[in-house]
């Protein structure tokens, strides 16, 4: 049952962090997320919880030195990006990708689960998260992560985030002031154990390329074979940057 709800925890670790907020804010669920751009399916899913929400997250912008091809690589391969993860010693688990296209996570401490992103275009991902909680509390929940990221002009990437929450548990939800607190917990718990991958590991491709390549080419045959399009991507991002003598934009 862990595994059928969960990364939800693991996921919104990162993106739920500083402000929640128990009250459905209409106006900001339309102004972020594009529901004409969603599939008919994914847009049930969504309003599952935009329609019923518990908390409401945000976060202030954020800035890492990476290329976005290699930062959105990772954090749309998630499975090669735990692999990569595990290997430099990030978390201790993987994420995995079922038939369905859901990619499960447990961490074996309390918090597992499935995402499926549900929108992928320029500058912005849409991730539906579902999961569980065991600990001060046993939570169920579902939620909609938003991520916007963009260059900047000094070769960083920016991003914000913001993610709606739906608690399954009623008496939880009833409370919601009082279980921020232990969401809060999560949050703190989880917020290097997911989410931050794609950033930790899009910096160390764009500051020290060589070492990571070294990583991945010390990884299982099978590993390797899984993280052969990344591989080629970091390999081709250093190219570039050797032969213009800074980062493109």
């Amino acid at each position: 049952m862990r595994r059928v709800t969960g990364a939800m925890w693991l996921f919104l670790g990162i993106l739920c962090a500083i402000s929640v907020y128990a009250e459905d804010d209409a106006a900001t669920v339309s102004r972020l997320i594009p529901f004409d751009s969603l599939t008919v399916t994914n847009r049930v899913l969504v309003h599952d919880v935009t329609d019923h929400i518990t908390l409401r997250c945000s976060y202030t912008a954020e800035v890492f030195k990476a290329r976005i091809p290699v930062f959105e690589y990772l954090f749309d391969h998630m499975e090669s990006c735990s692999a990569l993860a595990q290997k430099e010693g990030l978390i201790t688990y993987r994420a995995t990708r079922d038939a369905e296209g859901r990619l499960h996570a447990d961490d074996h401490d309390g918090a597992a689960g499935y995402m499926v992103t549900v929108y992928a275009g320029t500058g912005k991902r849409v991730i539906y998260v579902a999961g569980t909680q065991h600990g001060l509390f046993d939570a169920s929940g579902r939620g909609v992560a938003v991520v916007d990221y963009h260059s900047t002009t000094n070769g960083k990437v920016e991003y914000t985030r913001a993610a709606f929450v739906r608690v399954d548990n009623t008496v939880l939800a009833a409370v919601a002031e009082m279980f921020s607190v232990f969401l809060h917990g999560t949050v703190d718990r989880h917020f290097a154990k997911v989410i931050r991958n794609p950033v930790v590991l899009s910096e160390k491709a764009q500051s020290d390329p060589q070492n990571l390549l070294d990583q991945i080419a010390d990884m299982p045959a099978a590993d390797q074979q899984l993280m052969a399009p990344f591989v080629a991507l970091v390999r081709s991002n250093a190219s570039v940057r050797l032969a213009g003598g800074k980062l493109p934009p």
